[in-house]
């Protein structure tokens, strides 16, 4: 498989000239709901034109709130019947291979949700099928367009941050076992006195479903797996660690992972959703360098709200106060907005979303594979009790 960079993600049919440009969903659960539809609502580029899920609930909730679309139980069927310029793709991840086949050989342009594919395998089917079908492929590690990100990214390039030495991040939440009381009792009442089953509007198969891949640490680390590659470098090592803590789910709830980066930097992720708090439960981080500190605190991201940065130099030791960085604000400068604006600006050859460093900005399908990559050698680092290194992966 040997297709030259500069076509592996071009697309003979970009740029899209027609408005609004046409978007197929493949999935219709909370990202599509809560993220990615109300992104397209707020870029008047595009439109949602069709919808596919085989369950009804989730399939009949998503297009209400888009007038323009057409629904599907088969994904099939839209693809083959709809005048479409691209799909969003947000489905399960063990899906996601199959999919995006499908909609690479109509030739479309793909935004896919991550983790790229629950297995490494069906990573490299997305790479050939992107490749044989020369689509556009971006994949959501949607974390790089978050306004804060963008900031320490440019502070970065530009050195008015140095290298830093460690990134530490904590990102913690707090989900009941599901199986006891009271939280049996209210989900048992939700379902019998409202119709809703809300383990399902949660998206519980990412906990109880074996074909998901992993745990919590394999839904949300893939960001920051990826987020240390885009800001800090490449990754050359990781330990980790994992708990089971209720045995009721088929994956751990608790993870810790140490990397050692290429140009030396640690980075500390702990992650859990076994931490009593707020119910959209907290998610801070560091970035340590010399003569100067930065802080970041993220919101949950169906909150659709900015992430907040703060600077702390040598001048604010006196008052021990942080500076705030200034960031525009409003859920249209939010993470899903600002990626679905990214990707409709890569379809209609259109750059609205400015930006002061070089090089690609969304995540390619090969920047996803290593964030698979690097989970798995976490899973595989715990299980073992050894660092997993990065010339054992084929990196």
């Amino acid at each position: 498989m040997s297709v030259p960079p500069k076509m592996r993600e071009r697309s003979s049919n970009l740029p899209v000239l027609r408005r609004p440009v046409r978007l197929g969903f493949i999935g219709c659960g909370m990202v599509s709901r809560a993220g990615h539809g109300p992104a397209v609502k707020g870029d008047r580029r595009a439109v949602v034109a069709a919808c596919a899920d085989p369950d009804d609930q989730n399939r009949e909730r998503f297009a209400k709130q888009h007038p323009v679309c057409v629904s599907y139980r088969d994904h099939r069927e839209m693809l083959e019947k709809e005048d479409l310029d691209a799909v969003v793709i947000a489905t399960p991840p063990w899906l996601h291979a199959e999919h995006v086949e499908d909609a690479a050989k109509k030739g479309l342009a793909i935004l896919c949700e991550k983790p790229l594919a629950g297995a490494i395998e069906d990573c490299d089917r997305i790479l050939a099928a992107r490749d044989r079908h020369g689509v556009l492929l971006q994949v959501g590690h949607s974390k790089r367009f978050e306004v804060g990100f963008q900031r320490i990214k440019e502070w970065l390039v530009s050195g008015k941050l140095p290298p830093p030495h460690q990134m530490s991040v904590y990102w913690h939440y707090y989900i009941p076992d599901f199986t006891r009381n009271p939280a049996k009792w209210f989900l048992d009442k939700s379902k019998q006195w409202l119709g809703r089953d809300l383990l399902k509007e949660w998206g519980a198969w990412r906990m109880l479903d074996p074909r998901a891949g992993g745990g919590d640490f394999f839904d949300h680390g893939p960001h920051y797996l990826d987020l240390a590659r885009f800001l800090l470098g490449e990754i050359e090592s990781i330990s980790a660690e994992t708990n089971n803590l209720v045995q009721s789910r088929l994956f751990e709830d608790q993870a810790a992972a140490t990397l050692r980066l290429s140009t030396g930097c640690l980075v500390v992720l702990e992650k859990s959703n076994q931490v009593i708090g707020r119910p959209t439960g907290f998610e801070i981080g560091y970035l340590y360098a010399e003569g100067v500190k930065v802080k970041f605190e993220c919101e949950q991201e169906y909150k659709l709200k900015p992430m907040k940065v703060w600077r702390y130099g040598l001048a604010n030791i006196p008052l021990d106060l942080w500076t705030p960085a200034v960031s525009p604000w409003g859920k249209r400068q939010s993470l899903y907005f600002r990626q679905m604006r990214h990707f409709l600006d890569r379809l209609t050859g259109q750059e609205t979303l400015q930006r002061k460093f070089e090089g690609p900005w969304a995540a390619t399908a090969e920047d996803a594979r290593a964030a698979v990559v690097w989970t798995k050698a976490a899973y595989r680092s715990s299980e073992l009790g050894i660092k997993v290194k990065r010339s054992e992966l084929g990196l």
